[in-house]
């Protein structure tokens, strides 16, 4: 425990050294404009723009509000003429959007499944850096995001109610008098880049270029938004992230300033530096197998929906953009990634930080886009589409070090992931060597998810070992492997019609107190493709040692024991066995653990951000003296078999 605190001391104040070093060095690029919202529009307009030279003028001599909305004028006539796909879609009116509405009026929201009400001002407004009923900075950047301004917008156009429009008014006048541009690098909760880029593209824009604009606001606010646009823009310019699915965002967010405004004079120079750096990234980011490096199916969806626009966004450039060619085949590559790892449920891994979502949704429809006709029979389940019929189902992908196990691509097939590659470039797991299992519609041995991101014991459970399906050793996991790996990891493997066999090995540090060197684990899994697994656990050691081997079950799951055999007992429904093929010499200890929160959690699995719901994990604990080695028989049974007498034959097959 001595060691994580000052691990984490030390990455604080790493982190803070280097906030003020950014801070400092960023005063001397960052571009000021003046506080005057007038001015400052002047001064960034394209003065060359014959168009709008009557609004240059009026701006100059008092007339601020004419020229505002002459301004916007010429914006939405330009923003006609671009593609459909280039904005994000406003709200539809439904029961939704209007309770999100009506929550707004009040300054109540809800983000990423927390509501909590901002607290008033004394001078007016309400407090936009609050960090939410949960003291989370997640809830400020969220709601510094604004997604509840379209919302309010649309409520405002349906229904005609001036309450809306008020608040949609007030709470942008709010924001704007509260939180001016920053001089410098900032990690605030109103100008991180990251919600520079969400505000703009997902918000502002949206609402702007809706032909009722004019009408819904007010002069000075409206004002205000066309006099922000530069400084959103040097924000994403100056002070974006330095990789990953932060960067791919803010680089869209700048594209997507610099087509929809060109009327502003540095719009062409923001396009550049976003093709530029947009491009680059791209190379470091996306594997030869497609897998972005953060190894995380949530965050290869994020990434992909921002180039998807990004790729958009060049398409509509005129041939301003870089190799959009080649860019558009490796969006291609991640998306084959994507929809190729999809459960028969529709989801992909919960590999990192991930959360379950309607995966299959968003391949059906790249499936369209890309005219990837084995996309939508995966995503489909073979209803749609054309089997894919270079490959046998089970796929492996090198540079991800991630096997897909799978009987079919129908709703009653098999599915499995094994993790063995890189540990991401970042929101990592201990998860090396995790194996999950599903199939015939259930999910069975499963990663825990991400809950959220806040530090504490939570946080610690979710992203170590003891939320994963992996052996521990002496309450240790095993060491990370690299973040990102240049070439693909050195895995046994092969693929045949009818089976699949993988294997990998992690380490375990030493104690040089105790007079114990490192301890090396080696996980094999051997599938017979719809019948069953065979999972061996190599342990190379010198003790004695505490081993424990974790499973992890949905918490769907009514998880018991029989002996040596561990299966579910839900009736009706499809059903799981494991049966342990080998005993250490003092036996094994076995504990069902569901949802407890203290000395240290476990037992613990969340579909979505914020949520965790309680979930069997069965832990095997043994003490090793010496090598050993253990196997784990597993099976899915259909509805009305008894998973333990399935499991049974084969273990009677596997002993001859």
């Amino acid at each position: 425990m001595a060691r994580r605190s000052a691990k984490v001391f030390l990455l604080a104040l790493a982190g803070l050294l280097a906030g003020v070093l950014l801070a400092v060095a960023s005063r001397a690029f960052y571009p000021s404009l003046p506080a005057d919202p007038a001015t400052k529009l002047a001064v960034s307009l394209n003065a060359s723009d014959p168009q709008l030279a009557p609004i240059l003028n009026n701006l100059l001599n008092g007339k601020s509000a004419d020229a505002a909305r002459a301004l916007l004028k010429i914006i939405q006539a330009h923003a006609a003429n671009l593609p459909d796909t280039f904005l994000t879609p406003l709200p539809a009116w439904d029961t939704a959007s209007r309770a999100e509405a009506d929550a707004a009026l009040a300054g109540t929201f809800t983000l990423q499944g927390v509501t909590g009400k901002a607290p008033a001002q004394s001078g007016g407004g309400f407090d936009w850096s609050w960090p939410g009923p949960n003291n989370d900075p997640e809830f400020a950047w969220f709601l510094n995001r604004q997604h509840h301004i379209p919302a309010l917008f649309v409520a405002w156009r349906e229904t005609k109610d001036s309450r809306y429009r008020a608040a949609l008014n007030s709470q942008l006048r709010d924001w704007l008098r509260q939180c001016p541009r920053p001089a410098h690098y900032s990690f605030s909760s109103s100008w991180r880049a990251l919600e520079v880029a969400r505000r703009v593209e997902d918000a502002w824009m949206p609402v702007l270029f809706s032909p009722d604009a004019s009408a819904a606001f007010d002069d000075d606010v409206l004002l205000g938004l066309l006099a922000d646009i530069p400084d959103h823009a040097a924000a994403l310019r100056y002070t974006h992230s330095f990789s990953g699915n932060h960067l791919i965002t803010e680089m869209t967010g700048l594209a997507s300033l610099a087509l929809a405004f060109p009327q502003f004079k540095d719009a062409p120079a923001w396009f550049a530096y976003a093709d530029k750096t947009a491009l680059a990234e791209v190379d470091r980011e996306i594997y030869p197998d497609g897998a972005e490096t953060e190894l995380s199916n949530l965050y290869q969806r994020v990434v992909l929906l921002e180039l998807q626009r990004l790729a958009e966004i060049f398409a509509a450039s005129d041939g301003r953009a870089g190799d959009y060619t080649t860019l558009r085949k490796k969006i291609e590559k991640a998306w084959n990634y994507f929809a190729h790892t999809l459960d028969p449920t529709g989801h992909g891994p919960l590999n990192n930080d991930s959360s379950v979502d309607d995966d299959a949704a968003l391949a059906r429809q790249m499936a369209v886009v890309y005219h990837r006709d084995d996309w939508l029979y995966v995503a489909t389940n073979g209803r749609e589409g054309v089997k894919p019929g270079n490959h046998p189902p089970t796929e492996y992908f090198p540079d991800a070090g991630l096997a897909i196990m799978r009987s079919g691509y129908d709703e009653n097939s098999q599915w499995a992931f094994f993790l063995m590659g890189p540990r991401g470039s970042d929101h990592q797991h201990a998860d090396q060597l995790q194996l999950s299992i599903g199939g015939m519609g259930r999910e069975f041995l499963v990663d825990d998810g991400r809950y959220n991101y806040q530090p504490g014991p939570f946080r610690d459970y979710f992203t170590g070992p003891q939320g994963h399906n992996v052996l521990i050793l002496d309450g240790n996991g095993s060491m990370p492997p690299p973040d990102v790996s240049a070439t693909p990891a050195n895995i046994d493997s092969h693929i045949a019609d009818a089976a699949a066999h993988f294997s990998a090995t992690v380490m375990f540090s030493g104690n040089v107190a105790a007079g114990q060197g490192p301890a090396y684990h080696t996980r094999t899994v051997d599938y017979v493709s719809g019948q069953y697994w065979l999972v061996t656990d190599t342990i190379q050691c010198a003790g004695p040692h505490k081993l424990e081997c974790l499973w992890h079950f949905h918490p769907d799951c009514t998880v018991k024991r029989d002996g040596d055999i561990l299966y579910t007992d839900d009736q009706g429904k499809p059903n799981f066995a494991m049966r342990v093929l080998d005993t250490p010499p003092g036996g094994w200890s076995c504990d069902f653990i569901r949802g407890r929160e203290s000395p240290t959690p476990q037992g613990w699995y969340s579909p979505s951000f914020n949520v965790r719901l309680p979930a069997t994990c069965a832990s095997f604990s043994a003490l090793v003296s010496h090598p050993a080695t253990i196997r784990w028989l597993m099976r899915i049974s259909p509805p009305g078999q008894d998973p333990r007498a399935g499991i049974a034959a084969l273990f009677i097959d596997q002993s001859r």
